[in-house]
Order: structure tokens, then sequence, then C-alpha cells
């Protein structure tokens, strides 16, 4: 079996070998979220098993809808219209917040579990990407400059 695989190694193409390592790490990291989702859920209940899957769900879309959103940005289409829903949709979102913290503050054990809206983190992780992204595009300015020189 391993002589096999070290051949079909040798003649897979870089593309599917990243594609596989990229599944291996998923499958990986997946497991430990859930072997950690049972120990909360073991030692500290539902509740705080809840908890621990909001808190990487939030984790999770605050990198991916902050990649998504540099990456559209780009588009001045999309530029445009983002300037314009920005601030409502960050009025709407701290209205929400409020809200669930008020209900939850009377006693109102359901809202709770609701989670809410990580509207700072977006914004830092949006100013962390354009830094990066940024520095990025002077690092390519600053190699292509010195290569011609």
């Amino acid at each position: 079996v391993d002589e096999a695989l070290h051949k079909i190694d040798d003649h897979l193409p870089a593309k599917a070998k990243q594609a596989i390592n990229q599944a291996q790490y998923l499958v990986h990291k997946t497991a430990q979220h859930a072997w950690k989702l049972v120990d909360e859920a073991r030692t500290k209940g539902l509740r705080g098993a809840l908890h621990y899957a909001t808190a990487e769900y939030k984790h999770l879309m605050v990198i991916n809808s902050t990649k998504l959103w540099v990456k559209l940005n780009h588009n001045s289409a999309f530029h445009s219209v983002a300037e314009w829903v920005t601030p409502t949709a960050a009025n709407w979102s701290g209205k929400y917040n409020n809200l669930i913290n008020d209900m939850s503050g009377k006693g109102y054990i359901v809202f709770g579990y609701l989670p809410l809206i990580p509207v700072d983190e977006f914004g830092e992780a949006i100013k962390v990407a354009k830094a990066k992204e940024k520095e990025h595009l002077n690092d390519h300015k600053s190699d292509s400059s010195s290569d011609s020189d």
C-alpha cells in the first residue's frame, strides 16, 4: 500500500496534492472542534456547548465575511453601494444587539441563547485586512521597482 501511494503521489499534479492537504487539514480541524464541543457539553452542559459553538461560528463568520468584503470592495459598483448600506447595517445590528442584551437582562432566558452581531469585530477585522492588503500591494510594487533598477 505504501509503495502504491508513493507512486500515486509521484504522478499527482501539485493542485491535487494541495487539495488533498487542505482536505486533511479541514478534517483534522473539524475533529478537534467536535471533540472540544463534546468536552464542553460534558463539563458545562448544553448551555456551555451552545456558547462554544456560537463563539466558533462567530469567529468563522468574521474571518470569512472579512475576506469576502475586501474582495468585493475592489468592485466600484459594490463599493458605492457598500458606502450607503454599511452605516444602516451597523445601526440595525446595534439595535438588535441592544434588544438581545435588554431582553436577557430582564430575565427572558431564550434571548440569552441568541448570538450578538460582532459589529466591532467586523470593523476591526476589515481594518486589519485592508492594512495587510495594502502592505502586500506595497511589497509587490517595491519588488517590481527593484527588479527594473
